[in-house]
Parts: structure tokens; sequence; C-alpha cells
């Protein structure tokens, strides 16, 4: 009898994290590609809803959407092709106060341009950047899970 309430005290100890590990593994990962830079042409109608995140986190005045592309995190790890050779490899985890931690490694064909690791709020975006080979424009990454 106290094998089997040891045993039903560590399931319940253990049951707390377990949807919160398949909450991580069952996410939907949004990932907009943007073009920004500092010429005439302002924000992409089609980025409007996150022009101010974009004008708050990058010292640019215009943006533009240079395609898009959303992945689920089957067992927790998955790859999100954009256009121009970019793509993401991602893999998630149990972040920290309900949010997903997700392992981001943004290449542009064999290129590694960026490894970082995200603690994300559910529908909150994460702007990710790095000045470009080219200063006239730099590629921008916004994303979002769900």
């Amino acid at each position: 009898m106290k094998r089997l309430a040891l045993l039903l005290c560590g399931l319940a100890l253990l049951c707390p994290t377990l949807p919160a590990r398949d909450a991580a593994a069952a996410a939907t990962v949004q990932a907009i590609l943007i073009s920004a830079s500092n010429r005439p042409g302002g924000v992409d109608p089609r980025l409007a809803a996150y022009a101010g995140e974009l004008r708050r986190n990058l010292p640019f005045t215009t943006f533009r959407h240079a395609g898009e592309g959303t992945a689920r995190l089957s067992g927790g790890r998955t790859s999100l092709p954009l256009s121009n050779g970019h793509r993401l490899e991602l893999e998630g985890g149990q972040g920290g106060r309900g949010g997903i931690q997700l392992k981001v490694q943004w290449l542009q064909g064999s290129r590694v341009v960026m490894t970082t690791t995200l603690n994300l709020q559910p529908g909150v975006p994460a702007v990710l950047g790095r000045r470009g080979d080219d200063d006239r424009e730099t590629p921008v990454i916004l994303i979002i899970a769900n």
C-alpha cells in the first residue's frame, strides 16, 4: 500500500510538467523574412501589424515582406524554408512562464547566419537580424510561436 501511495505521489509530481512539454513539442511557429533598409518605402502593408515592434528593435525605416512560412514542431524539431535560400532549423522545448524555448539556427544556403535560443511567449514576436553583406538591405526574421 505504501508503494502504491509513493508511486501515485511521484506521478502527481510529474503530471504538471507533461502538458508543458507536449505544448512545446506541438507548437506552431510562423517565421516572416523581411528585407530592412533606410531607403524610401515605409512599411509593407503585410507587415503593418508588426511595424511598431520592428521600429522599436531595428534602426531602419523601410521594411519589405520577403517571404514567410509556418511549421509545426513535431517531435520538437523541424525545418522551416523561407525565400531566397533562407531557412530555419528549429528545436522546441519547455520554456519558463508557460513559454516555449526555441533553439534557432538561421541558414542562407549552407551558410549559418545566426544560432540562438529564444524563450517565446505565445503570440509575441521575436526579432532576429544581422547586418548583411550589402549595407543597403538587411535580412530580418520575425518568429512567432503559438
